[in-house]
């Protein structure tokens, strides 16, 4: 939502990351761009109660802080009319171009709350048209598939998974390449009509087997992270569930890996609680929820500030999606942290369900 707001926003914007983006108005000073310290960032950190924070920055450009509910905002490689006085009259001059007055600053920031909805609502349906278009997509995947299946029939072993593990490792990364895209494609069809994770009959599932298999299709990317995964415990239950349910594994497992540190252990932990009910839990170490965002962590497009400083990767859609779908099975995703460090905020992250 964050980067939607600054997409609307007329003039130049920084991110915590000091990453400059241009407004449609007005563009980043040639200074801006060739600054290597960005200090200017640290405005986002400093104490004010007012919703609008003003600050300057070393070079004598101005700052403007805003904050939404969604988080904040900072303008940047501007020049406030009547303000920074203590800047040459030079360098005034020479960015001129860059001078706005605060009134116009004030009546956008106001304007913003009006047409978010408007906006974010024409650009979901947008993306459904998107979403919908990749059915073709996912037919040529689906044929794929099938094709990759006519080859696993074909070696040597009495069982599927027997079968794959006497293939070769390109034949191996090539199936588990195929199933991946599947999977999030499947995701993109729960996205553009929620009712989806819902469709078809429900028909006896083995949890463990599914959480296995997805496992298995992310070792390579987090061996690319320095990151291992570990699944402990046992489960023979095969509670009734929707095809939508793998899109649950996919979403908490790619997470994990995602905002896990490095050199650090992912853990799936599945035991039956009874013959047909399965206790379910990720574990991984990284930046953890602060608890003032809990509470939003399933909302469409939510992203914590830390988040965003881990990893430049994700949308948040992914725990919006896998809640679609707990919801269509009749459970609830639960999130906890634990073993939190005051200095780096990072600690152990777990989002467990039972079905």
């Amino acid at each position: 939502m964050l980067n939607l707001i600054r997409a609307l926003c007329p003039y130049p914007t920084i991110t915590e990351e000091g990453i400059l983006s241009d407004g449609y108005q007005l563009a980043q000073s040639r200074d801006c761009q060739k600054c290597s310290k960005k200090e200017c960032v640290h405005a986002y950190t400093a104490i004010s109660e007012s919703p609008i924070y003003y600050t300057n920055c070393p070079k004598g450009f101005s700052l403007v802080r805003l904050s939404f509910p969604v988080g904040k905002v900072l303008l940047n490689s501007i020049l406030i009319a009547g303000s920074n006085n203590q800047c040459s009259p030079s360098f005034r001059k020479a960015h001129k171009a860059h001078k706005i007055h605060l009134l116009d600053v004030h009546k956008w920031y106001e304007l913003i709350p009006r047409i978010l909805p408007d906006v974010g609502k024409y650009a979901e349906e947008k993306a459904k048209e998107l979403i919908l278009g990749l059915h073709d997509v996912s037919t040529a995947v689906s044929l794929v598939t099938r094709n990759a299946e006519v080859i696993i029939s074909r070696l040597d072993g009495s069982t599927d998974e027997e079968k794959i593990e006497n293939a070769t490792p390109s034949l191996k990364a090539l199936l588990k390449s195929v199933e991946l895209l599947r999977t999030r494609l499947s995701m993109s069809s729960i996205l553009a009509n929620p009712q989806s994770a819902s469709f078809g009959q429900k028909h006896p599932t083995p949890i463990y087997k599914i959480f296995h298999r997805m496992v298995r299709l992310f070792e390579e990317l987090a061996a690319k992270r320095h990151v291992n995964i570990k699944m402990t415990g046992s489960s023979h239950a095969k509670p009734n569930c929707f095809n939508s349910f793998e899109t649950i594994p996919l979403v908490l497992i790619d997470n994990a890996v995602k905002y896990s540190l490095q050199d650090q252990t992912v853990s799936v932990i599945i035991h039956d609680k009874n013959q047909s009910s399965v206790k379910v839990a990720v574990q991984s170490n990284g930046p953890v929820i602060p608890a003032e965002n809990q509470q939003n962590i399933f909302e469409r497009g939510f992203r914590t500030a830390a988040a965003e400083r881990f990893s430049s990767q994700g949308s948040g859609l992914g725990l919006y999606i896998a809640d679609i779908v707990a919801k269509a099975h009749g459970f609830s995703i639960q999130y906890k942290c634990f073993g939190v460090t005051q200095v780096t905020h990072c600690g152990w992250n777990e989002f467990s369900f039972e079905i």
